[in-house]
């Protein structure tokens, strides 16, 4: 009995690196101000001053605490103790400075405009910062967390294309290398950090575009995790032994409808836009293709989340109300569709936009969706760089803030490269940005869900889903749908 005790002792103690199976690179490396996930790693490497737990808790991180002294002041106690991983200490210079590089007047960083204006910011003390707005924002604890902090004084002396390289974070993790194209990033602890790596010493990182080849290499034992799995294999990795978790977001898969062009098209019509919502089989996209592991949108906002309106009526699947809207708005005989979609992001996204072509293609609206790739995609939606496309996929991000203000911004027409605009919904989505009182601030964002869903802003398909699969003895108490809380990963043998 020791000598049995003794030997699973040593197998678990031997279990000390994480090999992972990610669809998707960090494009940008470590760069600390983009808007894609990094590949999975960025939060392994970072810390902002808050953060979210999966199920959108507002947490401490470098911030202990914060509080709100007048409607458009903050102020931030920092966590003492935290160090760079160059050994250099953290306290208030770091938040500013990091500030200071994100709102360089002569760069153009993507994050910026997440976290939104300010009107100044400074250190009261070594470890305490405040920041005031230029107005009321009752989200800015929330958008504080989507500011990594960076040594202000490695980022001057080597640049952002150099920090994105060699990064100096206070997290449990640093990057050891990338690989080819950034699709093989390692991983090594940080002992010193605050957040305490609990097993995984090491993380080596595998980019595989093709779920196929993912889940191939964990029943294989080449991963020890694989992300973004297809729901359609649940029942075959649990027979095999393999631990699932599937994890919900916020987040809302839909197809962007354009109407900010110079052409007479008719997705300019609301009651077209209604139409094609109303064309397409949701349920069963989420019933056979995602195998019941999500659930249908019908709106912006998901339940649970502020903003969710559930007197707000559905769009049923209704092909003969669909072709009644679109004879209405003087488009009996149908029309040509094309929409660019990305593939690879979200569990069976390819099936699913080949759905939606097809249901769209039975009311009479002949769809084509031409796949890119996602580097090309997020080029594209930053610079608005659609060709002649009608639309395109886009997530409502719900999940960035765990609030939907954000999605409400990008679909308006203060958007920085707009492709959806509704004059009348402006009030409401700026005054929805300012509100402090929560209870008015709900109503507001109810108001806004039944506008942009009487007027089709988008078509709306499924909200988003994760399935993660791990080998025998892998667990974690919480992952994440970007990939990331590899520190909390632990094994325990068989």
């Amino acid at each position: 009995m020791i000598a049995s005790g003794l030997a699973a002792a040593t197998a678990r103690a031997e279990v000390t690196t994480l090999r992972v199976g990610h669809p998707t690179p960090a494009v940008t490396g470590a760069y600390p101000f983009a808007r894609d996930e990094g590949g999975g790693i960025r939060y392994a490497m970072y810390d902002a001053l808050t953060w979210h737990t999966f199920k959108g808790k507002l947490m401490p991180a470098l911030a202990l605490s914060w509080e709100n002294e007048s409607p458009t002041t903050w102020v931030f106690k920092l966590r003492p103790g935290v160090t760079f991983s160059n050994g250099k200490p953290f306290d208030a210079s770091a938040v500013i400075g990091t500030l200071d590089a994100m709102y360089d007047p002569t760069v153009v960083h993507p994050r910026t405009a997440d976290v939104g204006p300010l009107e100044s910011y400074r250190a009261r003390d070594d470890m305490t910062v405040e920041i005031v707005t230029p107005a009321p924002d009752p989200l800015l604890p929330k958008r504080m967390s989507l500011v990594p902090i960076i040594d202000p004084d490695v980022w001057a002396e080597i640049g952002q294309a150099g920090y994105a390289r060699t990064p100096v974070v206070t997290g449990p993790y640093t990057i050891e290398s990338w690989g080819g194209n950034n699709t093989r990033p390692v991983l090594i602890a940080r002992e010193e950090s605050w957040r305490k790596v609990k097993q995984m010493k090491r993380v080596e990182m595998n980019v595989i575009t093709d779920v196929g080849a993912r889940i191939s290499g964990l029943l294989t034992g080449e991963f020890d995790i694989a992300i973004s799995l297809g729901s359609d294999d649940i029942a075959m990795l649990e027979a095999s032994g393999m631990n699932i978790s599937v994890l919900d977001s916020p987040d809302i898969l839909s197809l962007a409808l354009r109407t900010v062009r110079d052409d007479d098209s008719p997705l300019k019509d609301a009651r077209v836009r209604r139409a094609l919502n109303y064309a397409v089989n949701k349920q069963a996209i989420v019933d056979f293709i995602l195998s019941g592991t999500t659930r249908v949108a019908h709106q912006p906002s998901s339940e649970g989340l502020i903003g969710y309106n559930p007197d707000v009526a559905p769009f049923h699947y209704d092909p003969d109300k669909a072709k009644a809207l679109l004879a209405e708005a003087g488009y009996a005989g149908g029309f040509d569709l094309e929409f660019y979609v990305y593939g690879g992001l979200l569990p069976g996204d390819t099936l699913i936009f080949q759905q939606v072509a097809q249901d769209l293609t039975n009311v009479g609206v002949r769809t084509q969706m031409r796949q890119v790739p996602f580097p090309d995609y997020v080029r594209r939606l930053f610079a608005g760089d659609w060709d002649n496309a009608d639309g395109f996929s886009i997530g409502w991000m719900n999940r960035v803030m765990w609030d939907p203000q954000r999605s409400y911004e990008q679909f308006s027409c203060a958007y920085a490269a707009p492709f959806y605009c509704d004059e009348e919904a402006m009030p409401l989505i700026a005054a929805s940005r300012t509100e402090m009182n929560p209870a008015r601030r709900e109503a507001l964002m109810q108001d806004i869900v039944r506008r942009l869903t009487d007027q089709g802003a988008a078509l709306w398909l499924v909200e988003f889903s994760g399935v993660v699969g791990m080998r025998p003895g892998f667990s974690t108490p919480e992952f994440r749908i970007d990939g990331s809380m590899f520190q909390d990963v632990t094994h325990t043998a068989p």
